[in-house]
């Protein structure tokens, strides 16, 4: 394990939300260590819900069964995943338990067959959602969706834009891997649920606060003159592949190693473009390249033609300095942070290496001194007053609530 924290959170230091963890080897002892662990965080002991995620290297079940035990009553929701980060530290086995108080209702709701056809399971989740009373001052929600169809964010919002303006947040992400369609367990107390979007409610009046960060560096703008589906066809009025060729070219890097898809993957890796925000000048959304050809360049979006589109290219630099911003202004808009989940891209942690990645969450932990959690995701999803909303790749984001002491 890398160290974040040099120690945990104190107990009872956490009024709302809490964060537990463990890397204890035996599967059940590690759930209950984790659940314990997030418990005696909070100064209240009636919990609403968990978000758990465990690494593919424990048995689950044994590990959801150790966490039952401490949590007999409260729903939990697990997510398995490659490795693991909390304000504690990264590491390549453990288990970590989001924990809600009762200060929040929280409920969830899945979205079934989402393969099969996204629209309807969406829209069948957000049925039942809508025909629930809202009865706290805030009503926001989270969504994990599996990455089980290509563009699964970007076409998952096609169905969300449509009741964006019922909720005053709406946070969450995809998860899989980069440029790969499969399917996804989720697991729902002791069920695994497979092919399944997840959208969980939470209802409180408690204030919490929404930040995003991004950290690449602006290039060049171009302007989208032709584009059909996911391929962007020409730039500027020129063909796109050697639109992005003339501009990396400058940066010594030349057409052979464009063309060759094994060393176009990685290069990619280290670009992504960004849409500006035609309405509010200043936000913007992020899209990740997935492929480039002389046909085109192949995105994980969809976008409209005559938009600008910047070309943004890798900077560890500008992503500290970015999720030093982003934790400021959380802690800014909160008289005392219990906690919060954070969606955060894998490309950021494939770029940035292992000490680079700790080092990025060191700088929140630092800055906020309140426990989270990481998702990590392909694609962010956001829909919140001041940030541009829809999908975005290559981010960072953080939901924290009020309630520390």
């Amino acid at each position: 394990m890398i160290r974040i924290s040099e120690s945990k959170v104190l107990p009872g230091s956490c009024r709302t939300f809490s964060v537990g963890f463990s890397s204890n080897d035996k599967p059940f002892i590690a759930g209950v260590e984790a659940g314990k662990d997030a418990l005696e965080a909070l100064s209240k002991k009636n919990t609403s819900f968990a978000i758990s995620i465990i690494t593919r290297n424990y048995e689950y079940k044994k590990v959801i069964e150790g966490i039952k035990q401490v949590l007999p009553n409260t729903t939990i929701v697990s997510l398995l995943c490659d490795d693991i980060t909390t304000y504690e530290g990264w590491s390549e086995k453990g288990v970590a338990v989001g924990l809600f108080s009762d200060d929040f209702k929280v409920d969830y709701y899945l979205a079934k067959g989402f393969s099969l056809s996204s629209k309807k399971a969406l829209k069948d989740a957000f049925s039942k959602i809508l025909n629930s009373p809202r009865i706290y001052k805030n009503d926001i929600l989270l969504f994990i969706i599996p990455g089980s169809i290509p563009l699964a964010g970007q076409n998952s919002i096609i169905t969300i834009e449509e009741v964006k303006d019922r909720f005053d947040c709406m946070i969450g992400g995809v998860v899989g891997k980069l440029n790969s369609v499969e399917y996804q367990t989720f697991i729902i107390d002791d069920r695994a649920w497979t092919d399944h979007a997840i959208i969980i409610r939470i209802q409180t009046n408690e204030n919490f606060s929404l930040s995003q960060s991004y950290g690449f560096h602006p290039l060049r703008p171009f302007v989208v003159t032709s584009v059909k589906g996911d391929m962007i066809i020409s730039l500027d009025d020129g063909p796109a592949f050697y639109s992005l060729i003339n501009v990396l070219s400058k940066k010594g890097i030349d057409d052979g190693q464009i063309r060759d898809p094994v060393k176009a993957q990685k290069l990619l890796s280290s670009f992504q473009f960004a849409v500006a925000d035609k309405s509010r000048p200043g936000l913007f959304r992020s899209i990740v390249p997935l492929a480039i050809t002389e046909k085109g360049i192949r995105i994980n979006s969809f976008i409209n033609e005559n938009s600008t589109l910047w070309l943004m290219e890798f900077s560890k630099e500008e992503i500290f300095e970015g999720v030093d911003k982003m934790s400021g202004r959380i802690l800014n808009s909160l008289k005392s942070i219990s906690g919060g989940i954070i969606f955060e891209n894998t490309i950021r942690k494939i770029l940035l290496g292992p000490n680079d990645y700790v080092k990025e969450k060191k700088i929140i932990w630092d800055n906020l001194k309140s426990p989270f959690l990481v998702i990590e995701t392909i694609e962010e999803i956001v829909y919140s007053e001041n940030l541009y909303g829809g999908s975005h790749s290559g981010s960072i984001l953080g939901i924290f609530y009020e309630g520390g002491k």
